[in-house]
């Protein structure tokens, strides 16, 4: 018994040794990866995961206790997490190699100066935890890798890595949520986004969801600063991303066959070779922020050149340039377009803004097309643009080869300086296309200057002479401007010219006029021109907001009081004008214009003194003692008022016309006047004493016209007692 005993004892201590040592693998030395089932992605693991691991069963199990290993056993664990402390673990020499394809990384904290980390290993993905990334930048080497969740901040020379933050040349290429932000140093060659696949094989770009910051500083030597240069990738997409970048103009280099990517030595975006592009809800705002004393000083926004079948969509292109100043010429342009085929370019809002510019010098083309090209459809984009030299929204031209496009429902609003030189053209549409249809759109266009009637200035034209036939058709369009002409046309072929309608804003421009103007007709061979009319714009804005029903019939219509014009006027705050020059008479009362009327006897004398009505009336009382002359002399006076009276001591007599009502003022009498008019009071009358404000007879009939019935009734009682008594005492 005591020896099983002893067995069993020892199994147990056996078993417990073996659960102890099974908890401490996976702890390396400071050269090997920390290993653990809390690092577990548990939903990156699928089922055909080379980690045979079950959480249950490591709990609930002892398992099988392998050999410590001396390099980290990649096959333990998909996700592995990566710090600044043990990154060279993994990124031996700082190459990552393809022991870890199939891998999952997690980089967390801040990688400093650590220079060009090379990713060998295929379908991995790195992802980042707050990760930033200081003058460190990668280079893709192997298809299938995705890049997410990761802040770059650069400042230096990246010579190393071709001078890209991050360079690739593979297969499916997954870019999302980038944030780069790169301020390159002066005169290097520099990129945020660089890939240059194989012209045959090379797929499947994503760039989405992210935000670059690229400042570039190749002002004195023609190296390449672009935020994002993609060349040879099929089936590419770039989506919600924004590109802010701050570059200098420099000249750019065209070539025999016409303009490529590698001509412009500044841009924001260039896409080259990438069928089936899709650019779609970007953002680029650029900025020049310096200018090279050349030819032509240029920067584009976007490029594209030899990409077929592809989609420019919903996008926003805002350029501007305030470092070059009026007289001196620049050449800006949002979207330049080369050597493509079946192209859709719809919904963008492309706009610049440029103090540059001279008189037949300098570009600000929201949207540029050079050929060949076909079946190119540029439809209902927002293009605005403002120069102070040449200046047209949309400018195609078949130099290098055939254009065929269509451009229709844009609303393009372009200012410059047009002139008699054909390059002094301020245009919403130049079409220079071996065949192209306009219409439909809605154009405005401006001069910085005075418009004569020989200047270039038009809604849609053909202007500058280039080789081959020109077949239009250009209708239904809708031209704004301080020109004489919608249209114009140096030659064509086979063209329709109809129902374009301008509404000008020159003073000369006559309504009714042929607003297409065709050259020598001579020219232009089968071209049908009709109903392009010319509206001066204060009759185009008055007739458009009438409101006829422009039935059979033209019946009127109640014109609706849309904006609540009122004509009730509020006299609230004005104060009354005083005028003491009161007429003689009532001009709307007949039979009162007369001034011989027994009613006016004689003009009301005003204050001499021109004092105000109340001192009038002090002086009126202070002089009443004095001034009882004219009461004594029989002087007829008039108030203001229809009553007539004369004030003398022996009699008072009123004679009042009930047919006339004066409402000269509505202020009450004063007492002063109504002693004076009825009782010939001494106190309050003679001429003086009399108060000139107006009062309703009305009143006077009903508050003084009784009382005086009384007075004559006492005084023909005390007349009759005083005979009495006359006759008694002469008895």
């Amino acid at each position: 018994m005591e020896i099983w005993k002893k067995l069993i004892l020892g199994l147990v201590l056996l078993l417990a040794l073996s659960a102890v040592h099974a908890s401490d693998i996976g702890v390396a030395d400071d050269s090997q990866e920390s290993i653990s089932v809390d690092n577990l992605a548990l939903e990156d693991i699928s089922d055909d995961s080379q980690a045979d691991i079950n959480v249950s069963d490591s709990v609930l199990e002892v398992p099988h206790i392998p050999d410590v290993p001396d390099e980290p056993d990649v096959n333990q664990n998909r996700t592995i997490y990566i710090t600044p402390e043990n990154i060279a673990t993994y990124f031996k020499d700082s190459n990552l190699e393809d022991d870890y394809d199939n891998k999952v990384f997690v980089f967390e904290g801040t990688f400093s100066n650590l220079g060009k980390l090379s990713i060998n290993a295929q379908n991995i993905t790195i992802k980042g935890d707050g990760a930033v990334f200081k003058n460190t930048v990668f280079d893709i080497c192997r298809d299938n890798v995705s890049m997410s969740n990761l802040k770059f901040d650069l400042d230096c020379d990246l010579s190393d890595n071709d001078g890209a933050v991050i360079i690739f040349n593979t297969n499916n290429i997954y870019l999302d949520n980038l944030d780069i932000n790169y301020n390159v140093p002066y005169n290097c060659e520099a990129y945020a986004i660089c890939g240059v696949g194989d012209r045959m094989s090379s797929r499947n770009l994503r760039l989405t969801n992210s935000k670059i910051n690229f400042e570039g500083h190749n002002n004195d030597i023609n190296v390449y600063n672009c935020a994002i240069k993609v060349i040879n990738y099929e089936d590419s997409l770039m989506e919600n991303n924004t590109i802010t970048t701050s570059l200098p103009l420099k000249d750019v280099n065209h070539g025999a066959h016409g303009t490529s990517l590698d001509s412009d030595f500044v841009l924001s975006v260039g896409v080259e070779n990438c069928n089936k592009l899709r650019f779609i809800n970007n953002t680029i705002i650029s900025e020049v922020n310096y200018r090279q004393d050349s030819l032509y000083p240029t920067l584009d926004g976007l490029l594209i050149s030899k990409c077929d079948n592809a989609l420019i969509a919903n996008n926003s292109i805002h350029m501007s340039d305030f470092i070059t100043y009026p007289g001196l010429d620049n050449y800006l342009y949002g979207m330049d377009i080369y050597n493509l085929n079946n192209l859709t370019v719809v919904n963008n809002d492309i706009s610049i803004v440029t103090t540059g510019g001279r008189l037949a010098a300098g570009t600000a083309y929201p949207i540029q097309i050079s050929g060949p090209i076909s079946k190119v459809n540029i439809t209902r984009n927002d293009l605005y643009s403002f120069s102070n030299g040449p200046n047209i929204g949309i400018y195609s031209q078949n130099y290098y080869g055939n254009t065929e496009l269509s451009i229709t429902y844009n609303c393009i609003n372009v200012t410059g300086l047009a002139g008699t030189h054909e390059w002094a053209l301020v245009a919403g549409v130049e079409t220079q296309d071996s065949n192209s249809t306009v219409e439909n759109n809605i154009i405005e266009v401006h001069s910085v200057g005075p418009v004569n009637i020989d200047d270039n200035i038009y809604g849609v034209s053909y202007r500058q002479s280039t080789d081959g036939d020109h077949t239009y058709s250009i209708q239904n369009n809708t031209v704004f401007s301080d020109g004489y002409k919608s249209v114009y046309l140096l030659d064509s072929k086979d063209s329709t010219v109809a129902n374009n309608l301008l509404v000008s804003y020159n003073e000369n421009a006559k309504n009714g006029y042929d607003g297409f103007s065709y050259g020598d007709l001579s020219r232009h061979d089968n071209i049908n021109f009709q109903n392009n009319q010319v509206i001066r714009a204060f009759d185009y804005f008055a007739n458009l907001n009438n409101n006829l029903d422009n039935g059979e019939e033209y019946s009127y219509i109640t014109p609706v009081n849309n904006n609540g014009i009122s004509n009730v006027i509020d006299g609230s705050g004005i104060n009354p004008v005083s005028n003491n020059n009161k007429p003689v008479y009532n001009p709307i009362i007949p039979g009162t214009s007369s001034q011989n009327s027994e009613m006016y006897t004689q003009t009301i004398i005003d204050n001499p003194t021109g004092h105000s009505d109340g001192d009038r009336k002090i002086n009126e009382d202070k002089g009443s003692s004095n001034n009882n002359n004219g009461a004594d002399n029989g002087i007829s006076h008039n108030n203001g008022n229809s009553n007539s009276y004369s004030n003398s001591s022996s009699q008072a007599t009123t004679a009042v016309s009930s047919d006339i009502v004066s409402n000269n003022t509505d202020a009450t009498p004063s007492d002063a006047g109504t002693q004076s008019l009825v009782g010939g009071s001494q106190s309050g009358g003679g001429s003086s004493g009399v108060s000139k404000k107006a009062y309703e007879i009305e009143d006077l009939t009903k508050s003084e016209f009784i009382p005086s019935i009384f007075y004559v009734i006492a005084a023909l009682i005390l007349i009759i007692a005083g005979y009495k008594r006359k006759n008694s005492n002469f008895d």
